[in-house]
């Protein structure tokens, strides 16, 4: 009941039992109520007052509890707060491994292939689960038919040095929107004076249920020769830090960089990364060399999607 309803309620009480002294009874002189009535009005105007003053205090409860409690309307509009975007994607890793030895018990191999199993709302999608499947596949074929039979050749001819090694790792380096990169790391060892390791890059437009592998024209549709507009970007980075560290590379690399380099690349959550493979600039020592080009660098000529 609310406040108004309940003082209206008790004038409504105060009125019935104190009649107001209209009508007739205007001209006729006061008389004195007997000592029983008087006593009557008493007992009326007592409960009449506790009456009031108890819907006083429902009254107060009542403005307690709506400051206490959230109304409904209050609760429905924080469920509605926008919350992040879920698009259903997720990643999980899958290993294969394993390792081969000699009938004296000589560890001839060992191999670990971790890949990437992209789901959409929990189940695999058929073209970008093909494509890691088959990659998988393949090193195995290569490890089965290629690196055993060249360890047990080692070991029988008396050059083994030590167990061959194939690894494969991964690495999401941007899944915003509807874009997806993953940085795969092969390194391996063949009984050489040291291993190998490369460095690949796959890029995804997920698109109508499933992940499609990018070119570089796909993400820089604005520019006249995309490979040209990195390739100008990576030559700036390169001669900086051979100027910083001299005999990083081979003294013609500003001639070749354009000719080997495979296009590998990725994406980050900023930039463009652009991959060359040992010796492909300089000596081992210098490794894999990495290229980041800001999204701020590459301007109109970058995809509306990845522009800053």
């Amino acid at each position: 009941m609310g406040r108004t309803a309940l003082l209206w309620y008790t004038i409504l009480y105060f009125t019935a039992i104190f009649p107001s002294p209209c009508g007739e009874e205007e001209n006729t002189a006061h008389i004195p109520p007997p000592p029983e009535r008087r006593n009557k009005m008493k007992k009326q105007i007592l409960a009449a007052l506790t009456l009031l003053l108890l819907l006083l205090s429902a009254c107060h409860r009542e403005d307690l509890q709506k400051q206490t409690e959230p109304s409904p309307k209050e609760t429905q509009q924080s469920e509605d707060i926008p919350q992040p975007e879920d698009n259903g994607i997720t990643v999980t890793e899958d290993v294969s491994s394993g390792e081969e030895k000699a009938q004296d018990g000589t560890l001839l191999l060992r191999y670990s292939l971790s890949s990437p199993q992209v789901l959409y709302q929990g189940e695999p999608m058929m073209n970008i689960g093909s494509y890691y499947d088959n990659n998988k596949e393949k090193s195995l074929l290569s490890i089965t038919e290629e690196l055993l039979p060249m360890a047990r050749q080692r070991q029988q001819d008396g050059d083994f040095l030590g167990n061959f090694q194939w690894d494969e790792e991964f690495a999401i380096t941007r899944s915003k929107g509807n874009y997806l990169s993953i940085r795969r790391d092969r390194s391996q060892y063949t009984g050489g004076v040291h291993g190998s390791l490369q460095i690949m890059g796959d890029n995804w437009l997920f698109r109508a249920g499933d992940y499609y592998l990018l070119s570089l024209t796909d993400i820089l549709p604005g520019a006249e020769d995309p490979r040209a507009l990195v390739m100008e970007q990576a030559l700036e980075q390169a001669k900086q830090q051979e100027e910083a560290q001299p005999g990083l590379f081979y003294k013609n690399y500003q001639e070749t960089m354009g000719d080997v380099w495979q296009e590998d690349w990725y994406l980050t959550e900023e930039s463009l990364v652009v991959v060359f493979q040992e010796y492909a600039l300089g000596p081992y020592t210098s490794g894999p060399m990495l290229f980041e080009i800001p999204f701020t660098e590459l301007g109109d000529n970058l995809t509306e999607e990845l522009r800053p």
